[in-house]
């Protein structure tokens, strides 16, 4: 074989090979590799954190926001303040309301800073709403994370990189990372230790450093619902005692017992308004198929049945009942 050849061959092999570790390292992650704003834009926890928090733009000096640049993580959040703020007029009465507001608040140079980047974002809205019209809804968490990078790519395209990434890294990031986590979380598949593993890498790859801090806020009814979403293949394959057992286990994790008897209490009251409702659908039944009754006795004594079952409670019954059967009507061709 001459050395022409054995260069082929030696290319085809290490292409099948790079083929190969595409489709594997595709298959971990479908949706592509993580970070849609990259490690030039410094995004940390606390800018994570601050994302979620409601800041009262109108309760003291605006300049203490801006001190350093108009751009920054606070600059969406104040620019939909200004949009509530002064929403109720035309577009040219709002553009002027912002300008003496910024006039107002911040010194000459910097209030003229930001009237010109407020005036480029309003154009920037109204632009993105008619480019996105022509773009396919996102119907998955891959198409979700597609749409959310081509958003990013046309805020690039309109303030240029630095600036949009500096604008809307933070949300970008954050928004990128609840998508990746709830396809996780959500995903039916899979059972709760690989989840917890593939969370575990998720937080590391778009975090680093940060990654045990993410999330870490999250109150406990929030954190033990995501357990059970995290949990939901492993809880749903155990006889029904373990099943209330293990879910017992995870309710200590996140509440004091006091909380944990009051979710016990609640988890009792409503088997046992399963049990009766499932008691009263067998009298029901029986009722409505007795050939010895006339439509007018079945309703009478279905009512009564109701009474008898639910008491006070017959009423609020009955407007669910209707509900039902009109949405059961509703399907009906």
């Amino acid at each position: 074989m001459d050395k022409k050849k054995k260069i082929i061959i030696a290319a085809a092999g290490i292409l099948i090979v790079v083929i190969i570790l595409i489709q594997v390292l595709k298959k971990d992650d479908p949706m592509g590799a993580v970070n849609i704003i990259d490690g030039s834009q410094k995004i940390d926890a606390e800018d994570y954190k601050l994302f979620f928090k409601n800041i009262r733009f109108e309760d003291g000096p605006t300049d203490k926001y801006f001190s350093k640049s108009i751009a920054n993580q606070f600059t969406i959040k104040f620019f939909k303040f200004l949009q509530r703020k002064f929403g109720k007029m035309s577009f040219e009465d709002h553009l002027k309301a912002v300008e003496d507001y910024l006039n107002s608040t911040m010194d000459p140079r910097r209030a003229a800073e930001m009237y010109a980047l407020y005036k480029k974002f309003a154009q920037y809205e109204r632009s993105l709403m008619d480019t996105s019209k022509k773009w396919p809804t996102p119907k998955s968490p891959e198409d979700m994370i597609k749409y959310l990078q081509d958003v990013q790519e046309y805020r690039r395209s309109f303030f240029g990189k630095e600036l949009a990434d500096e604008l809307f890294g933070t949300m970008v990031k954050t928004q990128e990372y609840g998508i990746r986590k709830n396809a996780i979380v959500n995903d039916k598949n899979l059972y709760g230790e690989e989840k917890e593993k593939r969370l575990k890498e998720l937080k590391s790859k778009m975090w680093g450093a940060d990654a045990s801090a993410i999330d870490s806020e999250l109150r406990p009814y929030d954190q033990y619902q995501e357990k059970l979403s995290v949990y939901d293949r492993d809880l749903s394959e155990l006889p029904e005692a373990e099943r209330t057992n293990r879910i017992k286990e995870y309710r200590n994790q996140f509440f004091t017992p006091e909380v944990v008897a009051r979710l016990e209490k609640v988890d009792e009251q409503l088997a046992n308004e399963k049990q009766a409702e499932e008691e009263y659908r067998r009298r029901e039944q029986r009722i409505i198929a007795d050939p010895n009754l006339t439509p007018e006795q079945k309703d009478s004594q279905i009512m009564y049945l109701q009474n008898e079952m639910f008491g006070e409670e017959a009423d609020a019954f009955r407007r669910r009942e209707a509900i039902r059967q009109g949405l059961e009507e509703m399907k009906t061709p």
